[in-house]
C-alpha cells in the first residue's frame, strides 16, 4: 500500500512540478526578470509540493534573519526533499548553486533552471570557477546565495561528511556572513535511497546564527571552514 501511495505522490509531485515551470517561464516572459521564477518556487511549488507529500515543516531559529543583509546560505544535504524544505521554509528568497548533474533531473531540474540556478560542473574546474564568480556577482548585487557545502548526499548518512571549499572562499572574497541552517527529518519522509517509500511526517529547519567573515582571508579559509562545519554539527543535536 505504501508503495501504491508513494507512487501517486510522486506523479502528483510531478505534475505539479511540470506545471509549475509553465507558470514559471510565462512569469519571466511577462515580468522579463528571473526572481519571478524565484518567488514562485518559494512562496507556491515548494509549499504545495510539501503539502503533497503530508509533511508538516517546523522552523526555528528565523529571528538569526536579517531581510536587509545578503548571506551566503549552507544547509547539509540530507534528501530530495531537502530543496523543498529551503525554498519553502525560509522567508527569504535565494539562488541556489547546485552540482550539474541537477539540471538532469526532470522536471526539478527544469524548475530550478527557470528560476536562475547557478550549476557547477565539478569535473571542469575553469566552469566551476566561472560558475562561482557568477555566485559572486549575485551577492554583491545584494542577493542570498544557497549552498550544499557537503556537495552531495549519501543514502542513510548519520552525520555530516567533509565540507568543500567553494562555498568558503566565495564568502571570504564577498565578506558577507555565512548564514548555517540545519535540516532535520527530512529522511523520515522521503528516504535519500528509495523514491517509492514516502511517508507522512515532521521535519524541521533550525536557521542559526550568521557567521560573520568580515577580516577573513584566503589564508584562514581551512578556518572558516571548520568554524562552520563546527555551528552546523551544533544545529543538528
Amino acid at each position: 500500500m505504501q508503495t501504491i501511495t508513494s507512487l501517486i505522490k510522486i506523479i502528483l509531485m510531478a505534475l505539479w512540478t511540470l506545471i509549475s515551470v509553465i507558470l514559471a517561464f510565462a512569469l519571466i516572459i511577462v515580468t522579463f526578470h528571473s526572481k519571478s521564477a524565484i518567488w514562485f518556487a518559494h512562496k507556491i511549488w515548494a509549499p504545495v509540493l510539501i503539502f503533497i507529500l503530508g509533511a508538516k515543516l517546523k522552523v526555528e531559529g528565523v529571528g538569526n534573519i536579517d531581510p536587509n543583509q545578503s548571506y551566503i546560505i549552507l544547509a547539509n544535504h540530507t534528501s530530495y526533499l531537502d530543496i523543498p524544505m529551503l525554498t519553502a521554509g525560509l522567508p527569504i528568497l535565494f539562488y541556489y548553486v547546485a552540482k550539474k548533474e541537477m539540471q538532469k533531473i526532470p522536471f526539478l531540474g527544469w524548475i530550478m533552471t527557470a528560476s536562475g540556478i547557478i550549476f557547477i560542473d565539478r569535473q571542469n574546474k575553469h566552469k566551476a570557477i566561472r560558475s562561482m564568480r557568477k555566485a559572486g556577482n549575485k551577492i554583491k548585487g545584494g542577493k542570498n546565495v544557497m549552498i550544499f557545502p557537503e556537495g552531495t548526499f549519501y543514502a542513510n548518512k548519520e552525520t555530516l561528511i567533509p565540507f568543500k571549499k567553494g562555498a568558503f572562499h566565495l564568502a571570504i572574497h564577498a565578506q558577507v556572513p555565512i548564514l548555517p541552517v540545519a535540516i532535520l527529518d527530512a529522511t523520515k519522509i522521503w528516504p535519500a535511497d528509495s523514491h517509492l517509500k514516502l511517508k507522512k511526517g515532521n521535519c524541521k529547519l533550525v536557521v542559526g546564527q550568521p557567521i560573520i567573515t568580515e577580516g577573513y582571508t584566503l589564508e584562514q579559509v581551512d578556518e572558516l571552514l571548520d568554524l562552520a562545519y563546527k555551528k552546523m554539527y551544533q544545529l543538528l543535536k
